[in-house]
């Protein structure tokens, strides 16, 4: 029996006003691995105040003045820096402080219809990790997560798409029940919204999403 509570994508998977664009996937026979990105061009800097932390995870929740709280992860390259650009490590964080944040929301990175090589792809990808364009040291920094399950409904307007979850979710987070109803972050890559423009209800869905990453932290007070 499917469960009819919704989670959106604010409340369940975070703000996802930016979705990635223009994101190649390259047969799996043609490479070993796949080179999986995340653009440089959707780097997003904001100022806003730590609301709270979890160091099992490099995790932490900031308040921005115009968005409310937004859940993140922080990148293993979020160390302290003496040069080049001011930086601090996720052990100096605390509760309260006042940051700069370089970071990145969710991004789509695979949005195709269920099928035995869809499914290994998405398995495939997870296990991979992305980098960021351009940044050196950042291979795999970036975390990716599979979605899969029934299509309930679609928005082209909005790129969104309502699942009957069947399984996946974000990692560290509590995973949505079977059977439970959810909206996937926006979908903005070219590849994904030629994929959403032929679904349909009742249409098995496999996605792969990246986690939402803080890659560089400054405290400012």
């Amino acid at each position: 029996m499917i469960n009819i509570g919704r989670r959106t994508a604010l409340n369940y998977l975070g703000l996802a006003t930016v979705a990635g664009s223009g994101l190649a996937v390259i047969p799996r026979s043609a490479l070993a691995e796949e080179d999986l990105y995340v653009p440089s061009r959707y780097e997003n800097f904001k100022r806003g105040t730590i609301h709270s932390l979890d160091p099992k995870t490099r995790g932490l929740v900031v308040v921005w003045p115009d968005a409310g709280r937004v859940k993140m992860k922080a990148a293993d390259m979020v160390v302290k820096t003496t040069s080049g650009y001011a930086g601090n490590a996720y052990s100096e964080l605390k509760e309260g402080q006042t940051v700069d944040i370089h970071w990145y929301d969710y991004l789509d990175f695979l949005i195709a219809k269920t099928t035995p090589e869809s499914t290994a792809h998405a398995k495939t990808m997870v296990a991979q990790g992305a980098r960021i364009e351009g940044l050196p040291g950042s291979e795999h920094q970036i975390r990716l997560f599979p979605m899969a399950g029934m299509v309930v409904a679609t928005d082209p307007q909005h790129s969104t798409v309502d699942i009957v979850n069947a399984s996946g979710g974000e990692p560290d987070k509590p995973a949505p029940d079977s059977g439970e109803v959810i909206r996937l972050p926006q979908i903005q890559s070219e590849k994904g919204r030629a994929t959403l423009a032929t679904l349909k209800p009742g249409d098995k869905l496999t996605t792969v999403y990246s986690v939402q990453t803080a890659f560089k932290i400054a405290i400012i007070r």
